[in-house]
């Protein structure tokens, strides 16, 4: 099993990569903050999550999810990235997305 524990906190509608030092079975779990109706926002937040390997999508959550939960196999030196993106206006101002993510 691979040896690795590294936490992304990606704030806004961006991408972030992490460096896999070890190979073996990998999880990546991201939880999302995102606008809602029920907290008083407009529309509810139409975020979309990516999650590649070596430059490869292997996940790709639904529009709105609050979460996702990845297992990888990697390599050694393998890279794992993490993109947010959205079309919706609610989703737009800077920081208004907050995703906090675990690969371990």
């Amino acid at each position: 099993m691979a040896n690795v524990a590294q936490n992304m906190v990606l704030s806004g509608l961006i991408s972030q990569t992490a460096t896999i030092q070890s190979a073996g079975p990998i999880q990546v779990i991201g939880s999302l903050t995102c606008p809602e109706i029920d907290q008083g926002d407009a529309t509810d937040s139409q975020v979309v999550a990516v999650v590649s390997q070596n430059g490869t999508p292997m996940f790709t959550s639904a529009a709105g999810s609050r979460g996702f939960q990845v297992h990888l196999l990697c390599a050694a030196l393998d890279t794992i990235t993490v993109a947010l993106s959205s079309g919706a206006p609610v989703d737009q101002p800077a920081n208004v997305i907050k995703c906090t993510v675990a690969i371990g």
